[in-house]
């Protein structure tokens, strides 16, 4: 599975007219021709004003005949035209789904999700997702109990790595991030990929009102 990760950042004061607006049309309107979004989510914790939202396909030749559908059908042309002048930036990339990966999904929408987003030193992405498979994403798997979706770039900025955590709220949060640097296990992992990554991003989200969580894994 290939992954469209899109971010957007609106104007100040932008936010709840872009998502009434496209929670009232718009998704229905992608939805129709893209499928139920992996995820879609607002910025809690982090960058403002931020939306993300993620859409699965089964290659690049899938996304590019449903997003040209997409883009001829009259209410997403409406939609759109309505969201002009709204953001002050809008970003795309695919990644990948990283798949055998030990991690259970929950069945049901979370109150609250962790983005992850890592960018590797030029050379070490192979080590990186060795050492995920043989050491780290076990020892996550005890603490974290909801992957939405762990991914590597393939299109757009390089030696990247998305991951997403579900929980209830940020009470469950912090607890099962505490005890997860707790662990000595994981401790031992750091010492392994810290010197790896060049850079580290993270930021809470809340699910959009008009998004349900699909049964197809992501």
């Amino acid at each position: 599975m290939i992954v469209d990760v899109r971010r957007y950042t609106l104007k100040p004061g932008h936010l709840a007219p872009y998502l009434s607006r496209y929670g009232a049309a718009g998704y229905a309107a992608q939805e129709r021709h893209l499928g139920t979004a992996l995820g879609w989510f607002i910025a809690d914790v982090g960058p403002q004003n931020h939306v993300l939202h993620l859409w699965g396909y089964d290659d690049t030749k899938d996304m590019e005949t449903r997003r040209a559908a997409m883009a001829q059908d009259p209410e997403w042309i409406s939609v759109r035209q309505d969201f002009k002048g709204l953001f002050s930036a809008q970003e795309t990339e695919v990644m990948r789904q990283i798949p055998g990966l030990p991690y259970t999904r929950s069945a049901t929408t979370p109150g609250l999700v962790d983005v992850r987003c890592y960018t590797l030193h030029h050379g070490d992405m192979s080590a990186f997702l060795d050492i995920l498979r043989a050491r780290s994403a076990p020892v996550q798997a005890r603490h974290w109990t909801d992957n939405i979706t762990y991914q590597v770039s393939q299109t757009g900025r390089q030696n990247r790595i998305l991951h997403i955590w579900g929980h209830a709220d940020h009470a469950e949060r912090l607890a099962r991030r505490q005890a997860l640097l707790a662990d000595p296990d994981w401790q031992d992992c750091m010492k392994a990929f810290l010197p790896m990554i060049a850079d580290m991003q993270t930021f809470t989200a809340t699910p959009a009102p008009f998004w349900t969580r699909p049964e197809r894994g992501a």
